[in-house]
């Protein structure tokens, strides 16, 4: 894993932002802090980092997950002493590779298939943005197709040794334009676990029209 700070001013408050796949910090929202520093956290081709080292001198820790970052935030917090006062699941679940609960296996196996052809990659990031107009305001990664198609196929491994990490998440929201991850199946997941969600008008990549972090956590209440 890669960590950044995208805010660091030596707020007691700390907003820990898992990314989604294929992603980093040069891609991440930019938003205003809101008095938050936050941390940003990207490609998981391993789950071994300093995530530890970075939140550990926080007293108030808040968590905001992604995407495929919505199970790796789950598994790597499984091993960290932090109590968190919020997190929040954007566009995804604990059941990541999954076809009642997340993305079918043969769709996830297929991406990775085709990762290496440009139009396959192009189809991807159209119905991420959720239209081609939505698509310009997409942030490109300073990324290879090599080494986004090496980390998908180290989370499909990384899911497979672990397919549901324990719940850690108090609400959830649901893009209903979600074209990656299908609405249907996150709303069947959260029901399941008990988490309350907010069903929002938002593609698969929901952060084109926010400006602020608080806007972001404030996504999941109803």
């Amino acid at each position: 894993m890669k960590t950044t700070f995208l805010h660091k001013t030596g707020a007691d408050r700390l907003l820990v932002f898992f990314n989604g796949w294929s992603r980093d910090a040069q891609s991440a929202p930019r938003l205003d802090a809101g008095g938050f520093d936050v941390l940003e956290v990207s490609d998981y081709t391993t789950l071994d980092g300093d995530v530890w080292e970075k939140v550990r001198p926080y007293s108030r820790i808040h968590l905001a997950a992604w995407s495929l970052g919505v199970w790796a935030a789950a598994r790597v917090f499984l091993d960290l002493p932090v109590r968190l006062e919020s997190a929040l699941a954007i566009n995804g679940t604990l059941r990541p590779i999954d076809a009642a609960f997340g993305i079918a296996p043969d769709i996830f196996a297929g991406t990775i298939t085709h990762w290496d052809d440009e139009a396959a990659r192009a189809r991807f990031l159209r119905r991420m943005a959720g239209s081609a107009a939505e698509l310009e305001a997409l942030p490109v990664p300073d990324r290879t197709p090599e080494n986004q198609k090496n980390e998908l196929a180290a989370l499909q491994e990384a899911v497979a040794a672990l397919p549901q990490p324990p719940n850690l998440y108090t609400r959830a929201v649901i893009g209903s334009r979600d074209r990656i991850f299908p609405a249907p199946a996150q709303k069947a997941f959260w029901k399941a676990e008990r988490i309350p969600f907010a069903e929002r008008d938002l593609p698969h990549y929901p952060f084109a029209g926010l400006s602020a972090w608080l806007e972001v956590i404030d996504l999941g209440k109803n």
